[in-house]
């Protein structure tokens, strides 16, 4: 397959992680991952979630299931950055503490060094003032050796005052240069759809189940979601 991949792309991971589950941090995932595939960027991708591992049910034939009880198995994640220029990986909630242990064991950060690779945490919130708390822990145990990207999630919620009035958003800009975009919504009778069919985005616009109506809902998610992808593409290693 042809890719758009400069030969001088540095390697990138990105972690999509969220403070609890049910803040759209798999669908943000999967949103992603439809766009590396329809943009023809290489992604080597990672669902590390032992509960609702989303992505790999509906990208099974782009991504590997890893069981995160026992963290040598993230060792893969390691490994793919040799040959992969870009490497996605859907979390678990709160599994950011895990992965820092794992980091620490193999010196991810000191390695980041000499492979020359970037790290980027995507942060997938809802209006919920709760969701900010796991960006101060990351922020204390990463400081500036990640790129980070705040995601609100318009599914969850159109009032984000507690965020954008917070301490931590300020933080966030201003210490670490975090980026924000805005995840669209897509109509609930399309995602239920797609749910109960385990029908990825781009096989719901030629699915015989979807309607027209469904397949312009997906085709119109996408567009607008891209829009903000590329808002922010340098550091989803685009």
């Amino acid at each position: 397959m042809t890719t758009n991949e400069p030969a001088n792309k540095r390697k990138r991971i990105v972690f999509i992680t969220g403070d609890k589950g049910g803040v759209g941090k798999s669908f943000m995932a999967r949103t992603l991952l439809q766009y590396y595939i329809d943009t023809q960027i290489a992604c080597r991708a990672f669902d590390i979630d032992p509960v609702n591992p989303c992505l790999h049910q509906y990208y099974p034939n782009h991504t590997e299931q890893i069981d995160i009880s026992d963290l040598d198995n993230l060792d893969p994640i390691n490994d793919a950055i040799e040959n992969n220029s870009l490497i996605l990986v859907d979390c678990a909630a709160r599994s950011i503490h895990d992965l820092n242990t794992w980091f620490k064991e193999v010196d991810l950060m000191g390695e980041r060094q000499s492979l020359d690779f970037a790290l980027t945490f995507v942060f997938v919130i809802t209006p919920d003032k709760s969701c900010m708390a796991i960006m101060t822990e990351a922020l204390e145990m990463f400081g500036h050796e990640g790129d980070y990207l705040i995601v609100k999630n318009s599914a969850r919620g159109k009032d984000f005052s507690i965020y954008e009035n917070s301490k931590i958003k300020k933080r966030m800009l201003e210490e670490a240069a975090a980026k924000e975009i805005i995840l669209p919504t897509l109509a609930e009778r399309t995602v239920i759809l797609l749910d109960r069919h385990d029908i990825a985005f781009r096989d719901a616009i030629h699915h015989h189940l979807a309607t027209l109506s469904n397949r312009s809902r997906v085709h119109a998610y996408l567009r607008k979601s891209y829009a903000q992808f590329e808002t922010v593409k340098e550091i989803l290693g685009v």
